[in-house]
């Protein structure tokens, strides 16, 4: 289970009344409030948390300019990319596939097609 902390970054710090009240998607474990001010977006791993983010991106391109919506939605993504795991799995999932797709280009290469066996 990943927890990511929702710092103070705006001038009020996002609450789960911010998800009531503007009808905001929530994360796939939910938001849990520990104190009085504390925010916590609760994830599965690491790719949901992504793509969670990923969502709020494309709902911020929707809302216009001026709502407090798209500030509370941008410190929310901040907050998910900014994430020390969240930073660490993007990192390696990536050099993952690429060692992972160039060790099949080298297989490939080494192993003789079955067509070249029976000539």
């Amino acid at each position: 289970m990943l927890r990511i902390n929702l710092p103070p970054t705006g001038p009020t710090r996002v609450t789960f009344a911010d998800f009531v009240k503007y009808r905001l998607p929530l994360p796939s474990k939910g938001v849990k409030v520990k104190g009085k001010n504390n925010t916590v977006l609760v994830f599965d791993n690491e790719d949901e948390a992504v793509v969670y983010a990923d969502r709020l991106e494309e709902i911020v391109s929707d809302v216009s300019k001026n709502s407090p919506v798209r500030s509370i939605l941008r410190d929310m993504v901040t907050a998910i990319r900014n994430d020390d795991t969240i930073r660490n799995y993007l990192e390696y999932s990536s050099i993952y596939t690429w060692v992972k797709n160039r060790v099949k280009s080298i297989r490939m290469a080494i192993k003789p097609s079955a067509s070249f066996l029976k000539n």
